[in-house]
């Protein structure tokens, strides 16, 4: 049996991040997949009742906003409403499902999404995972780099190590990170600060490979941000910055 990991930050007053945690990420991957992989792959839930309880099963489609705010030199910059109707409505809303080489919001829900390559990650608060594993039927993957988003080429890619998303262990007990929450292959996109309860983006640069292998460079702005890209209060309101690769 494998080891469920429940982890917990011992300091107080800490800024901690789930990269921390050992339990980060699925089985790795590296390199680039061909874009057609995975086209009619049908997915296999093992843990259909865990992941139901554990990520929910709802079948609406999210009213969260994807809305792209600018695009100069092949970078995108990105709102996505992933408020989910607050910190006390998580378990009532849906997870809203976002295709990175259109920037836009694809019309799946919770069960739907389990069957459909349209779209690259799925975000809700904190919480991001990609089509890929346990997450969805197609090849998506993550890798972090220690490295700023500009200088980030596709030479950086071949030579990550990608994770895709593994949820729960052989006896679909759920793997969590360092906070408790589900963790995923993009758990450790931020910092929580103990003290203020703010959640900030660790420097560097996300790796994503899209669901039928189509590679991104992805950087987390802002977690409290406007429709207009400003600054606001609401938490799962992000900023990204995203290229293609």
């Amino acid at each position: 049996m494998k080891t469920l990991f429940v982890l917990t930050c011992l300091v107080s007053a800490c800024s901690s991040s789930p990269l921390d945690s050992s339990s980060t990420g699925g089985a790795g991957s590296g390199g680039e997949a061909n874009e057609s992989a995975g086209a009619g792959t049908t997915f296999t839930d093992n843990c259909s009742a865990a992941r139901a309880q554990q990520l929910g099963a709802i079948e609406t489609i999210s009213t969260g906003a994807v809305q792209l705010l600018s695009e100069q030199g092949g970078i995108k910059t990105l709102y996505i409403d992933a408020t989910a109707g607050g910190q006390n409505g998580v378990t009532t809303h849906p997870w809203l499902f976002v295709a990175l080489s259109s920037a836009s919001k694809v019309s799946v829900n919770d069960v739907s999404s389990l069957q459909s390559l349209a779209w690259d990650l799925a975000f809700k608060r904190a919480l991001v995972y990609s089509n890929g594993g346990e997450g969805g039927p197609g090849v998506g993957a993550s890798a972090f780099i220690d490295k700023d988003f500009a200088s980030v080429t596709s030479a950086d890619a071949a030579t990550a190590e990608f994770a895709s998303e593994r949820f729960f262990d052989d006896d679909c007990n759920p793997i969590v990170d360092v906070t408790g929450a589900t963790s995923t292959s993009l758990s450790a996109w931020y910092n929580y600060d103990e003290a203020t309860h703010v959640l900030s983006p660790v420097s560097g640069t996300w790796l994503v490979r899209g669901a039928t292998g189509k590679l991104y460079k992805l950087r987390f702005k802002d977690y409290y941000a406007t429709p207009s890209g400003g600054m606001g209060t609401a938490g799962g309101a992000y900023l990204l910055e995203l290229g293609a690769l």
